[in-house]
């Protein structure tokens, strides 16, 4: 049994983009511009098949954690277990300073991760999301399949998250 998260790497806009990228490619192929053209065609194909990929097998109890571009795992992390305790939903406060010779700027944001606690302390990241509700449902697959419980910490009062209460809108 095995289950498998794919992240895109590149945001949808750029996403959305690529198209445009891969017709000027075809245009500067077309104009006798092969190695541009090539270069656009290959960047488009990067960014549509670049993700993190998560899998976790129960079978041989293994975390495999990479970076995946045209189907060619980069980066990978290996990580072995022999018993999943649980889940964990933490929040992270970032802060940012942004100057320039105008004005400067603070930028705060706020983000919410699950991590998958396994062996008494060993822990993998699973996602990452800006907001809890789409990370709570985002977790919830991995809840079920592992048959573990998520437990949130981005409060200061720790509790074990009733999915009944968690509802798609």
């Amino acid at each position: 049994m095995t289950k498998k998260i794919t992240i895109p790497y590149f945001p949808v806009g750029l996403k959305f983009f690529s198209p445009v990228l891969f017709f000027a490619g075809l245009y500067l192929l077309a104009i006798e511009h092969p190695i541009w053209g090539v270069v656009l065609i290959v960047l488009t194909a990067i960014v549509l098949t670049t993700r993190y990929v998560t899998e976790i097998d129960l079978q041989k109890k293994v975390c495999n954690d990479y970076l995946a571009m045209l189907g060619i795992p980069f980066s990978k992390e290996v990580k072995k277990f022999n018993a999943v305790d649980r889940i964990l939903v933490t929040k992270g406060n970032h802060a940012r300073r942004v100057q320039s010779r105008i004005q400067s700027r603070s930028m705060n944001w706020s983000d919410y991760t699950g991590t998958l606690v396994f062996d008494d302390g060993e822990t993998l990241d699973l996602l990452t999301r800006s907001d809890k509700k789409e990370l709570l449902l985002g977790v919830k697959e991995f809840a079920d399949f592992l048959k573990v419980g998520v437990e949130d910490h981005s409060t200061s009062h720790h509790y074990w998250v009733d999915f009944s209460q968690v509802v798609k809108e």
